[in-house]
C-alpha cells in the first residue's frame, strides 16, 4: 500500500545538497517518489509500505551528512 511521510532537513547549504538527498532516497527500494524542497527543508517521500521502512529514510539522510527532523 502506498504511504507518504514528511521530514524536515534544515541544514542544507545549497540546492545541490537537496539534490544529493533526493537522489539517495530515490534509490531506496520501495520509494515511489521523492520531493525535496531546498528553501523550506521539506522532504516528502511516497513509498510502498510493504517494501520500505520509514526509519531507513532518516538513516539515509543522516548518511548523507544531514539531520532529519519530524515535519
Amino acid at each position: 500500500m502506498s504511504e507518504t511521510t514528511q521530514l524536515r532537513v534544515m541544514d542544507f547549504d545549497c540546492p545541490s545538497c537537496a539534490s544529493t538527498v533526493e537522489r539517495a532516497l530515490s534509490n531506496q527500494e520501495g520509494v515511489e517518489d521523492v520531493e525535496v524542497h531546498y528553501s523550506t527543508g521539506r522532504v516528502e517521500i511516497d513509498y510502498d509500505d510493504s517494501v520500505a521502512d520509514p526509519a531507513t529514510f532518516e538513516r539515509t539522510i543522516e548518511n548523507q551528512g544531514y539531520t532529519p527532523q519530524p515535519a
